[in-house]
């Protein structure tokens, strides 16, 4: 998952929004993360059942992945600064 500073995501917009159609990018601002750039697509996976309640032992796998996905990014951003 890719990490980039505020600065160099304003430099290449394009590039890093074709990235995050594959995979989420996280930005930095002083050496923090401030945001996730993720696809139009994946955005619309995740806020899709933002209403339905359900037991967290249904959770759906593909959840679960996107969860393990933004903790990993946490933690590798963390380390980076």
């Amino acid at each position: 998952m890719p990490v980039v500073s505020a600065t160099e995501y304003s430099k290449k917009v394009g590039l890093y929004q074709t990235v995050a159609q594959r995979e989420p990018v996280v930005i930095t601002s002083h050496g923090h993360a401030e945001t996730v750039l993720i696809s139009a697509e994946e955005y619309r996976r995740l806020t899709r059942r933002r209403r339905q309640p359900y037991l967290i032992e249904h959770l759906p796998e593909e959840d679960w992945q996107a969860i393990e996905l933004a903790h990993t990014a946490l933690k590798t951003a963390r380390r980076s600064k």
